[in-house]
């Protein structure tokens, strides 16, 4: 067998090793999108990355904004969301506000009716939280702003870079010869 095939059968190994692995690692993941909205009404929204068993609570603290949770043995309760609610070691400090928690289902936030720690999210999911009251039924009165996933991602994506036109590349470049002309002749005289 010449080397030529040896190296061909090698890269070919290679790239069929590469791409296997790839395949079989997206199956370890998920992204979740989050939707936050704080007490002052701003609000937060990112995409995280994170195992494909992870529960919302994972979620949150795998998020860029600090997470202070506490767990009182019925599941992790959510004190603060970037330092914005109560302190872990006081966690319902405010009787009249907490962190509400949603699924987005279509179009419309649906209350969760288990906690963080209980919940698992699919993947290209979004949950939302907001800092709420509540009415004389307990329900939230706060909801996050809606956004789809595929907004989010849309809102978290940097615009593509431009391209400079042909034209505009030509004369970047005569100006970059004519300078290099230009200074070869004066070396020279």
């Amino acid at each position: 067998m010449s080397s030529k095939r040896y190296i061909t059968i090698i890269i070919a190994i290679a790239l069929l090793l590469l791409f296997s692995t790839v395949i079989f690692a997206e199956g370890d993941t998920k992204e979740v999108a989050l939707v936050i909205t704080y007490s002052d009404g701003t609000t937060h929204t990112e995409i995280v990355t994170v195992p494909a068993d992870a529960t919302t609570a994972d979620v949150l603290a795998s998020a860029d904004v600090p997470v202070g949770m506490e767990d009182f043995g019925f599941g992790p309760a959510i004190c603060n969301i970037n330092a914005d609610g109560c302190p872990t070691d006081n966690c319902f400090c405010d009787a009249e506000h907490f962190w509400a928690f949603y699924h987005l289902v279509g179009d419309a936030w649906e209350s969760a009716m288990v906690g963080v720690g209980d919940y698992t999210p699919g993947d290209r999911s979004v949950e939302g939280f907001a800092w709420s009251g509540f009415d004389d039924n307990f329900n939230p009165t706060v909801q996050p702003p809606v956004k789809t996933f595929e907004e989010i991602e849309d809102e978290l994506t940097p615009p593509p870079a431009e391209i400079p036109e042909p034209a505009t590349l030509l004369l970047v470049g005569s100006g970059i010869a004519g300078l290099a002309a230009y200074a070869r002749r004066r070396k020279n005289s």
